[in-house]
């Protein structure tokens, strides 16, 4: 099956500041994927390639077929974008700005109006379209932002921290509204919200410092999670510093922290009786309590692999 969207090593260079090193990713139909990446990871400046609003320095894409650098336009038109911060014209209605996108967007004078009941039908927008946008609250204009999007009936979908100031009830509405487009579309889902990726994506792309450091499905990252256990250990003796370098010499060990009587570690599963005998050689066992891992702590640690 063809992607939707296929990134080939994309890179960016402003200046002397090289932006992205060689990204790449693909989308398969009705996927719905998470853009992850802490702050400067190149994110932002993917999406702007993706979207025609910049050129690549270098590597290519294919969206939907055509070829980001030969067929620009084809490419736009099989995106709907859905930016952080997108500028709405709070003096019109809903439909009235949703007619005016799909002017823009070129669809003829015959199919519009179809098009902005479909589109608003999709958001969710059907009790608001007559309504000013000033007059919707947060999350309904986050919705009109998802609406402009879906005009042209894009197969790709790109959205932007779209959740961004949301009330928790507001959240849990958008996540299940996007859910119910990826029976239409492939999304791309840029977002800091872990929670949010584990309630509405089946795979994650991590990029750090400009490159690609995981593609992979959800699952593969829950499974990471289990492989390795955190434990907390606090000895008999209140000064356990022979413990403590005794587990930062044992290869099998990962020391996340220390303090007085107690460390904090990783370690797998089935050297659990190993580390109670260490314990007991170095100063007794008090306390052994286990945390489990979470999709967070496995996101910091592709980040730290990625450094």
């Amino acid at each position: 099956m063809e992607p939707i969207l296929s990134a080939i090593d994309l890179s960016k260079r402003y200046g002397p500041f090289q932006a992205l090193h060689g990204v790449s990713f693909s989308l398969q139909p009705g996927e719905v994927v998470g853009f992850l990446g802490p702050n400067g990871a190149g994110k932002s400046t993917t999406m702007k390639i993706l979207t025609g609003f910049v050129a690549p320095t270098s590597g290519t894409a294919t969206i939907a077929g055509h070829d980001l650098l030969c067929e620009t336009l084809a490419c736009r038109r099989s995106i709907g974008y859905l930016p952080e911060e997108l500028p709405l014209y709070l003096d019109m209605t809903v439909t009235a700005y949703l007619d005016h996108v799909a002017r823009l967007k070129g669809i003829a004078r015959s199919a519009r109006r179809l098009e902005v009941v479909d589109a608003i039908t999709a958001a969710w927008l059907a009790e608001n379209a007559e309504r000013h946008i000033r007059k919707l609250s947060k999350g309904n204009r986050q919705r009109v932002g998802l609406a402009q999007a879906l005009i042209g009936r894009p197969p790709l979908l790109i959205l932007d921290e779209p959740t961004s100031g949301l009330d928790p009830s507001q959240v849990a509405n958008f996540r299940d509204l996007i859910r119910s487009l990826s029976a239409r579309h492939t999304i791309l889902l840029s977002t800091h919200i872990l929670a949010e990726v584990e309630a509405t994506c089946s795979r994650v792309v991590v990029v750090h410092r400009g490159r690609t450091v995981a593609a992979e499905p959800i699952e593969a990252l829950r499974r990471r999670a289990t492989q390795v256990t955190r434990l907390r250990l606090r000895t008999r003796t209140p000064d356990a510093s022979a413990l403590h370098a005794a587990l930062r010499a044992a290869a099998w060990v990962q020391m996340v922290s220390s303090d007085g009587d107690t460390a904090l570690i990783d370690a797998p599963p089935e050297r659990r009786a190993e580390l109670v005998a260490l314990s007991e050689a170095h100063g007794g066992l008090r306390e052994l309590s286990e945390e489990r891992r979470s999709l967070e702590d496995v996101f910091r640690d592709l980040i730290a692999s990625g450094s």
